[in-house]
């Protein structure tokens, strides 16, 4: 049977250069990929995209469904509006440009806090009444993978309030998910933004 031949390169989205100290899915992303079709390359093979877990490796994460927050492009960010350009520029000048090893405890300390800005903003700007085709892409998002979101953002959040520790660890009501603990919870973050910061792994 002939086989339809074809070759790319394997190279992750973190690998990217860029400024701010991880690649990410921003204009380099781009650019790379319109090299490779420059180039007559058909394929870009990556590593997992999954949030990072114990020793920040993308095959020790904490989800097989959710993508990695820190491979988020702020730029992106920038144009929708859900960040500010002089916000950009200060993030850009603590963290210098990403050309060499990722150092994911310092770009985590500075770029999580902007995207929880990010995520404040855009929940803000459609109380506001704005943009109403990414809300309800938003909201189709939610809706489509409730089966397994609500409890990682939840488990994520948790891992945050318990310093990383394992589950086992954490008070029994909550480890054991005793229905009244957990509602108790969900009560306590109901303020807080959709959004659930990865802990810091170790």
């Amino acid at each position: 049977m002939p086989l339809d031949r074809s070759s790319g390169l394997l190279l992750h989205i973190s690998s990217l250069d860029s400024a701010g100290g991880i690649g990410d899915l921003g204009p380099a992303a781009f650019a790379f990929a319109d090299f490779l079709a420059a180039a007559k390359q058909r394929l870009w093979q990556v590593l997992p995209l999954n949030p990072v877990g114990y020793g920040s490796s993308p095959y020790s994460s904490i989800s097989a469904f959710a993508g990695n927050p820190l491979l988020i492009s702020l730029e992106v960010l920038v144009e929708w509006g859900w960040l500010t350009a002089a916000e950009l520029a200060q993030y850009v000048t603590a963290t210098g440009t990403h050309t060499g090893r990722v150092n994911f405890e310092e770009v985590r300390a500075a770029k999580m806090p902007l995207l929880e800005q990010a995520a404040t903003r855009f929940l803000a700007q459609h109380s506001e009444g704005g943009n109403r085709e990414q809300w309800q892409a938003f909201e189709a998002f939610c809706s489509e993978n409730s089966v397994w979101l609500d409890d990682f953002v939840l488990f994520n959040v948790l891992r945050g309030r318990y310093d990383s520790a394992a589950w086992p660890t954490w008070p029994q009501e909550i480890a054991h998910r005793r229905p009244e603990a957990l509602a108790k919870l969900r009560s306590e973050l109901a303020a807080r933004p959709a959004f659930a910061p990865p802990p810091t792994s170790v």
